[in-house]
């Protein structure tokens, strides 16, 4: 069995998203035959760098979009995700058709349609599989053979017969409690200090920074620790945090595996969305032994399981949750969080639970349009209207 796992981003941005590209294949690399397709990065053993327009190229500054103004810079970004996507798929046809893959395991959506559109292409017709990061709904979904959703409340809503559930998962031996960090004494944080840390986009919209700066300002003599990558909102949260904060905030962007270092430099870990697909940093968070302080949705408690689950919209609420819990309470919390990572989330369990998953999808019989009597009708049709065109508009002869 032969896998090829596409995300475009990974080599391009830093999220959640990619973070779960990287961990799927370093986890399965030793029991599988999967490579990996990226966006950018360096070329490695199994590890493919497919050209593509990256969603942050300076040559797509300048993209015209036709919308008000309060959804242009969302719909600006969805043309550049858009776009990287669709450049990524072309480029990677030809090395999947070399590659006589079973599986074609796919993260986005732009890359699942065109790969899924262009099957017939293959000498032996690869399965299909969208991981969908997104929530997005049955009705939404791309083109493809089986859909991975990562939690109960998302698979409600997806495609039925189509769609199972793995959640996403965290390595156990990175993320730990007993990891040893100078994170405190490289950046100037007292050793006694209560440090509050929050890792995702460093921006207003989907991650809400701001919220969690005005927060946790408002706790005397706490530090923030805010680690992710920068936005175009970058510069003016910094500006606001040490308006507030002063020297006991701190922003860094670290790569993903000294992370571990900045979660055990803090007390607690918040993030201040309203709403996450899944959200790693929690379970990340949780497997560092840290109490998490999320908001109060249906997925998010189903995620966390024991946590402090507040209105993220309602201010203060985050603050008051940071002051009336005691230490001993966030303590206890932070514990139960580890053993409920061991007991969901380890990768180790997950690991048999995807093979076991690839296997089933790519023994799964093909899907290719047949030639039929309801083909050949369509077909008719639709040249009976091509030539009465032809007849009415005339042609250039």
């Amino acid at each position: 069995m032969k896998v090829a796992l596409l995300c475009s981003g990974l080599g391009n941005v830093y999220r959640g998203h990619e973070v779960f590209a990287r961990d799927l294949f370093t986890l399965l690399g030793d029991s599988v035959d999967i490579t990996l397709f990226k966006g950018g990065g360096k070329s490695a053993p199994r590890e493919w760098v497919i050209d593509n327009i990256p969603r942050n190229a300076e040559c797509l500054d300048h993209v015209h979009v036709v919308a008000s103004p309060k959804w242009a810079a969302a719909i600006a970004e969805g043309e550049r995700c858009r776009i990287e996507g669709e450049t990524f798929a072309y480029a990677a046809l030809k090395p999947l058709l070399e590659g006589a893959f079973d599986v074609v395991h796919c993260l986005e959506r732009e890359v699942c349609n065109i790969i899924y559109d262009n099957r017939h292409l293959f000498r032996s017709t690869p399965k299909i599989l969208f991981s969908n990061g997104g929530a997005i709904p049955a009705r939404d979904l791309p083109r493809c053979d089986f859909v991975q959703e990562h939690t109960e409340l998302n698979l409600s809503y997806s495609a039925k017969g189509k769609s199972f559930m793995i959640p996403h998962g965290v390595d156990v031996s990175v993320f730990h409690p007993e990891v040893v960090s100078d994170f405190r004494s490289q950046h100037g944080i007292p050793q006694n200090a209560f440090v509050v840390i929050s890792v995702g986009a460093i921006a207003y919209g989907h991650k809400r920074m701001d919220y969690v700066v005005k927060e946790v300002s408002a706790i005397k003599d706490a530090y923030l620790l805010i680690v992710g990558q920068e936005t175009k909102d970058t510069a003016e949260i910094k500006a606001l945090g040490k308006r507030l904060m002063g020297e006991r905030i701190i922003f860094t962007k670290v790569q993903h595996s000294d992370l571990p270092k900045a979660y055990a430099a803090a007390n607690v870990f918040t993030l201040g969305s309203v709403f996450e697909t899944f959200g790693i940093v929690y379970i990340e968070a949780m497997a560092m032994g840290l109490p998490v302080i999320c908001t109060n949705h249906r997925n998010q408690r189903a995620i966390v399981k024991e946590g402090i689950f507040i209105d993220m919209r309602q201010a203060g609420a985050l603050t008051k949750a940071l002051r009336d819990t005691d230490r001993s309470t966030l303590a206890a919390l932070g514990q139960r969080g580890r053993k409920i990572v061991l007991e969901h989330y380890d990768l180790a369990v997950l690991k048999r639970k995807y093979i076991e998953r690839y296997d089933t999808i790519a023994s799964s019989p093909t899907s290719l349009p047949t030639y039929s009597f309801a083909n050949k009708l369509a077909c008719n049709a639709r040249n009976v209207v091509r030539l009465a065109a032809r007849l009415t508009l005339g042609r250039a002869e």
